[in-house]
């Protein structure tokens, strides 16, 4: 069968569609947000994007990239509803930043948008009456910020300056009319921003979530709420159109900082709740008796729900298996030790390890795939805005997971298959080079075991390792005259683990994302404005 693409170039977005059979009827497979940039004091489309976009688009379709054959993008309008989500956030932080100077704070409303910006939203099948609820909380917030500074400086006879927003949300507004006004503001944001400074602000929005992410799990294991007003006052830079490029590379790199502070923090606390990580064999098979799967990156959900089958009463065996990010548990003697959990289970395809778990299902909140084509019940989740096709656990009670579990025929133990892990957090002790390159990202043993490589390249999984490197960065600028990091991989840990070195006298390699993961403007900026080199 010939197949054949078709392209439709809109204003706002570009969709592909291709043929599904010999009838040559097409079908949308693919969008992709379309930029505006000015030449010459006319607003045309970016080319050279549409054609990167499009050599993207053949390249992830010739490696069905995903299961059912589909391609794994983010929706233009659920970008779109989301966008709405960051710019009540951002605007809040402008007023809230304002309020700051004379004096008055909001703890609990900054925590509370702290932890909206760790959310990622990237379903189409996500529940609209949560979303719509938090959207109506935070439009409340924006408003309550906006009244309350307008009161103080009238009363007190002081210049004030607020943020243009006509657009009245309320109960009975539509998702079109949400998509359209965030249409409308990027618009309007491509008129008044230029390229430098919309892509550094992009820079700013991605930082701003994998900090929110980290002082999330913070809280969780032990509350500190003293980044919160940081992480706003940083956010609300994206609302000063004026601000010059180089002041806002100054903020970028003073975050990196801030953001170093809290990872490290975030790995001692892991290391005191969890106990250090620890070379450790890591089962892959399934044993006997009925299985729950934990997928994420949430290592509190997890323990809770180890918790409440601890507390279940049962003459069966419950057994629980990690998916996703939540493989580094398994290192930690506090997880490995539990009775209860037995190993990982699963790919790098949610929906692929989904569909053929035999068990129920929990997606703990940052968990990050797309599952749209995924149809079967007992999944579970708590994430603030959930899908459409999972059940919610409400006031953290897991009782209706456990019992789903028995909806599933009971397994019995397959093949013995086992990997074993490496951990050595004394690895960069004895280092003394002077000149030292990382190579960082998930590491292929036969690499790892050329001898070509000089002794001064040294491997590091970011997620199991980057903590490694964290906590001996101090000692290594000292000794060393010269450290590049090398990014194998483009996923959320590797950025993350960057961003907190930005401000560190590196030389950075990343290989090039797509913009299912990050907008492309995030690259740009740290190729054009860090001379960071994408590979």
């Amino acid at each position: 069968m010939k197949r054949y693409l078709g392209i439709d170039l809109g204003a706002t977005s570009i969709k592909l569609f291709v043929n599904k059979d010999e009838s040559n009827d097409l079908i949308e497979v693919y969008r992709f947000k379309n930029i505006i940039k000015n030449i010459n004091n006319s607003y045309v489309w970016d080319i050279d994007y549409i054609f990167n976009m499009l050599e993207y688009f053949k390249n992830i379709t010739n490696n069905n990239s995903c299961s059912t054959g589909a391609v794994c993008s983010i929706h233009p309008s659920v970008q779109s509803l989301f966008e709405i989500i960051l710019r009540e956030i951002s605007q809040t932080s402008f007023y809230a930043v304002k309020l700051k100077e004379y004096g008055y704070e909001n703890k609990s409303a900054y925590d509370f948008l702290v932890e909206i910006l760790s959310v990622f939203m990237i379903n189409t099948s996500f529940n609209h009456k949560k979303y719509f609820s938090l959207v109506l909380k935070l439009d409340s917030l924006r408003k309550s910020a906006k009244d309350k500074y307008l009161d103080y400086c009238k009363n007190n006879n002081i210049p004030y300056e607020t943020i243009d927003n006509n657009f009245e949300i309320s109960e009975s507004t539509t998702l079109s009319e949400l998509i359209g006004y965030s249409e409308n503001c990027n618009s309007i944001k491509n008129k008044v921003l230029n390229r430098e400074k919309q892509r550094l602000f992009e820079l700013i929005t991605l930082m701003v979530r994998l900090s929110s992410i980290n002082v999330v799990k913070i809280k969780k294991l032990e509350y500190d709420d003293s980044y919160d007003f940081e992480i706003l006052k940083f956010f609300s830079v994206t609302n000063n159109h004026s601000i010059s490029k180089d002041k806002i590379k100054k903020r970028i790199l003073e975050f990196s900082s801030l953001a170093l502070k809290i990872k490290k923090q975030l790995y001692e606390l892991q290391k005191k709740k969890f106990n250090q990580k620890e070379t450790s064999l890591v089962n892959l098979s399934i044993e006997n008796g009925y299985n729950i799967l934990v997928s994420g990156d949430d290592f509190d959900e997890l323990d809770r729900v180890l918790n409440a089958i601890e507390n279940y009463e049962s003459n069966e065996e419950i057994n629980v298996y990690t998916n996703g990010s939540l493989f580094l548990a398994n290192l930690h003697p506090y997880f490995k030790n539990n009775k209860f959990l037995k190993g990982h289970f699963g790919s790098e395809n949610s929906e692929f390890d989904f569909s053929n778990f035999n068990g129920s299902i929990l997606i703990t909140q940052n968990f990050v795939q797309k599952i749209d084509s995924l149809y079967r019940g007992e999944i579970f989740s708590k994430k603030l805005i959930s899908f459409t096709k999972v059940c919610d656990i409400e006031n953290n009670d897991y009782l209706p997971l456990i019992k789903a579990c028995f909806n599933f025929n009971k397994t019995e133990k397959t093949e013995d298959k086992k990997i074993l892990i490496d951990y050595d957090k004394n690895k960069l002790n004895n280092l003394d080079n002077k000149e030292i390159v990382f190579i960082i990202g998930r590491l292929n043993n036969e690499i790892q075991k050329n001898k070509n490589y000089n002794k001064n390249v040294i491997f590091l999984n970011s997620a199991i390792e980057g903590e490694i490197l964290l906590d001996n960065i101090d000692i290594l600028k000292e000794k060393t005259t010269k450290i590049t990091a090398f990014f194998s991989e483009c996923n959320l840990s590797n950025l993350d683990l960057m961003f907190t070195l930005l401000n560190q006298d590196f030389k950075f390699y990343f290989v090039n994302c797509s913009n299912i993961l990050i907008n492309p403007y995030v690259t740009e900026a740290l190729k054009e404005d860090f001379n960071i080199k994408i590979i």
